[in-house]
């Protein structure tokens, strides 16, 4: 947990629960401890401070900023200082938190304020790990929908759930899966495949960045009715690297079949042959075009530094919806690229228009029409599922001929 809180402040410490569930609210008296709840359920995280000052049901503390947040929603909860561990660099204190008591209310710079009594409510999230034992194993939490703070702690409690069933080995490949519903969306499903000798930060990375995303979009606040985490692993590393391709022609006309070649290598295994066919659009004008073969991951970043506009949200909706379209790694991916104009309207890309379209539909008088960057676009894509990872990329010319055999 260290390397996921310190950046926002935190120093994070093992602790316990309070013995007979902590203190009263009555303890809270200045020069009390008092804990901030952040997760609770099967892991439970916790900020530990000081109560400055209490009014009958007011209660100051901290004597600083949480986040300098602003008005918060947030458990206030009784705690108890086990010791104190010295140090000549950074003395600390281990605590431990007690019951919730009350809510806090105000984040500001010179304290954070609460009030005795109603409890707030948490977003509940549920983490399913499979795979390392006969069956499944469930856990439980409630985490706060602090923007900077909810991503991290989703993470930690799946990676958290993922020890105590005694996976996150390295030797292992892990499908994960997570599901957000929020009020008024379709539920977003993303899920892919992790399978590499850095597991556990790959896993974290993939299961925190989409949540990141959408918590600090510019637009529109983030709000779920509950998250779902499933996390299936299986023994050995279920990946390949793309080692070679080759096309079966150099020209194909407009509206042709192409047929790619490839050679993959297993991880410590041996070199598998596999055919993909692709179809190149009628509406491919002649001349040069590329065959692009590899993995989703290297897909998106060829699309990501040829057509950025794909990538330039303009609204949560729209976020929501591309989340929802992100390719899963767990296949090899072919496309046919072409030097060709995109435009997206609504968020909606339409590679390959007329410039006659493309003048209508890029101009600021077109409500809600972008034009993008750069002159190629994805005129057809297709996928062969292979159930594990994919790693590497080629980039094969191909003439289109209205002439060619």
């Amino acid at each position: 947990a260290r390397p996921r809180l310190e950046p926002l402040g935190f120093h994070a410490l093992p602790g316990g629960a309070a013995p007979g569930g902590g203190p009263t609210a009555e303890a809270l008296v200045p020069g009390a401890a008092l804990a901030v709840d952040l997760l609770r359920g099967d892991l439970q995280l916790s900020a530990i401070g000081t109560v400055t000052w209490r009014d009958g049901d007011r209660v100051l503390a901290f004597g600083h900023s949480f986040f300098q947040a602003g008005p918060v929603s947030l458990p206030l909860s009784t705690a108890e200082i086990a010791t104190v561990v010295p140090s000549q660099i950074t003395s600390f204190k281990l605590g431990m938190p007690g019951r919730t008591v009350g809510t806090l209310l105000e984040d500001r710079r010179p304290a954070v304020a609460g009030r005795i009594g109603a409890v707030p409510q948490l977003l509940p999230l549920r983490v399913e790990v499979r795979g390392t034992a006969p069956g499944s194993r469930r856990f439980r939490f409630e985490t706060v929908e602090d923007r900077m703070l909810a991503p991290q702690l989703v993470g930690l409690a799946a990676l958290n759930s993922a020890l105590e069933s005694a996976g996150a080995g390295v030797n292992q490949t892990v499908r994960w899966e997570l599901r957000l519903h929020a009020p008024g969306r379709p539920v977003l499903v993303l899920a892919d495949r992790v399978s590499s000798d850095g597991l556990i930060g790959e896993l974290l990375g993939q299961l925190v960045s989409p949540l990141t995303f959408l918590f600090n979009n510019p637009y529109q606040r983030l709000r779920l009715d509950s998250l779902e985490v499933s996390l299936e692993f299986e023994p050995g590393r279920d990946q390949r690297v793309l080692r070679a391709a080759r096309l079966d022609r150099g020209a194909v006309r407009p509206g042709g079949e192409v047929a790619v070649r490839v050679e993959l290598e297993r991880y410590r295994g041996a070199v598998e042959t596999r055919e993909l066919r692709l179809r190149v659009p009628a509406e491919v004008r002649e001349g040069d075009a590329v065959v692009w073969v590899g993995g989703a991951a290297e897909l998106a970043r060829f699309e990501a530094q040829r057509l950025p506009g794909r990538y330039r949200i303009g609204s949560l909706d729209e976020a929501w919806r591309r989340l929802g379209g992100l390719r899963a790694g767990d296949g090899l991916y072919l496309a046919v690229v072409a030097k060709a104009a995109e435009v997206t309207v609504g968020g909606f890309d339409f590679p390959g228009l007329p410039a006659s379209a493309q003048a209508v539909l890029s101009s600021p008088q077109s409500r809600g029409g972008v034009g993008r960057a750069g002159r190629v676009a994805i005129l057809a894509e297709s996928k062969l599922t292979l159930g594990g990872v994919v790693r590497g990329e080629a980039q094969l010319p191909l003439g289109v001929d209205d002439e060619a055999p």
